[in-house]
């Protein structure tokens, strides 16, 4: 799996005015014109058959004596081709299928427009070939290829009409008016398809830049500067949606809220950048908490922390409020003003409820309890967790 585009790569990538996209690049324009690209084959190929089997006319008409021979390839090779290849764009296939279905179109109608020059020899019948550099024009610039398969059906192509026009009997000047216009009008036309292709990268890469920024100045609007943690504007917003989202039936939600225990001592001994540290520490032992996407991390404000678990029965908050409590512990962050144990430990406070109550109700509830944690002694779980296998820890020191 690819790694995440970051902006500062991205506007790297735009700075340097490469046309070549990094693999992740690459992938990520396919994806994004996937839907599109597809969509617009399957047009091209209607139109293609239309103005294809239209062109039969021009066979009627200028070279009578073959008219057979090219019905049977107009009807019975080409045009099938193109409404198997319509039928398979319509499942949005792979680039490789896609492209190289699609480059495969100018090859069979150049390789048919050749046959056709061969099999007549009269001079007015050697101008029937032209006709095939319309088709190379029509493809490199109008059937949106990837540049990779437009040249390999421009090359295809050349050898095609290159080998037609070479083994003919036609005149020397006719030979070498025919090539000379074949490979500048192969050449303008693959120029104007590599312009083109630019162009629709450079939109795609503003457009991600644009997505991305978006994205960060969401991102650093809803997070905490100093954890990464949600904070409480994006707490409220989360909320809401889970409110709103459970009118009915009720949904089981839980609440834990906790903070450090005695942090202003903390700060006063070791100073605000370690205050800083130790903050940034229990929050990423906090940020492991989450089940999943559904809950919710967040600095709450100066030392206090918050964990919002939808879903969640008070089992699952007193064990999750618990596992918090040890890793916090287990870090074993030196607190030596601290009355209540050597290493710094915090205190947690859970409510459980649902959605029937309001999220200000459960909050003040989980308050409360946290206000319990603290004078009972700090460093515990209010309500406590019974663990069977290890009874809750007794504090060492009374709270202060």
């Amino acid at each position: 799996m690819s790694q995440p585009i970051s902006l500062t790569a991205l506007e790297d990538f735009i700075a340097s005015r490469s046309v070549r996209l990094t693999p992740d690049l690459q992938q990520a324009f396919e994806d994004d014109r996937k839907s599109f690209l597809s969509k617009a084959a399957r047009d091209i190929v209607l139109h293609s058959i239309i103005a294809y089997n239209l062109y039969f006319l021009l066979d009627i008409c200028l070279l009578p004596k073959t008219c057979a021979i090219a019905a049977a390839l107009h009807f019975l090779v080409v045009t099938p081709y193109f409404i198997v290849t319509g039928l398979i764009l319509r499942r949005q296939p792979r680039l490789l299928v896609r492209d190289g279905m699609g480059s495969l179109f100018s090859v069979l109608v150049v390789a048919q427009i050749m046959i056709i020059y061969r099999l007549n020899t009269g001079l007015a019948d050697w101008q029937y070939q032209y006709f095939a550099v319309m088709v190379v024009i029509y493809a490199n610039i109008s059937q949106m290829l990837d540049m990779r398969f437009a040249l390999f059906a421009t090359g295809l192509n050349g050898f095609i009409y290159l080998a037609a026009i070479l083994t003919s009997p036609c005149p020397a000047s006719v030979k070498i008016c025919a090539c000379g216009l074949f490979i500048t009008a192969a050449l303008l036309s693959l120029e104007a398809k590599f312009r083109i292709e630019r162009g629709h990268k450079l939109h795609f890469l503003r457009r991600l830049r644009d997505r991305l920024q978006r994205h960060e100045a969401e991102n650093a609007a809803s997070r905490d500067a100093l954890t990464g943690l949600s904070n409480r504007r994006h707490l409220d917003e989360r909320a809401t949606v889970i409110w709103l989202a459970a009118r009915a039936p009720a949904m089981p939600v839980a609440i834990i809220m906790l903070d450090i225990d005695h942090f202003k001592l903390f700060n006063d001994h070791y100073g605000h950048p370690a205050g800083d540290h130790c903050i940034k520490r229990v929050a990423g032992a906090i940020s492991s908490a989450p089940r999943g996407q559904a809950d919710l991390a967040v600095r709450f404000g100066g030392e206090e922390f918050l964990l919002l678990l939808p879903g969640a029965t008070q089992d699952i908050a007193l064990q999750t409020a618990e596992r918090v409590r040890r890793a916090v512990e287990v870090m074993a962050i030196p607190h030596e003003p601290s009355p209540t144990s050597p290493v710094v430990t915090v205190s947690l406070g859970v409510a459980t409820g649902d959605t029937a109550a309001s999220f200000a109700t459960i909050l003040a509830a989980a308050d409360t309890a946290l206000y319990q944690a603290k004078r009972a002694g700090r460093n515990q779980v209010v309500p406590p967790f019974m663990s069977v296998e290890k009874p809750p820890q007794k504090n060492r020191r009374a709270a202060v």
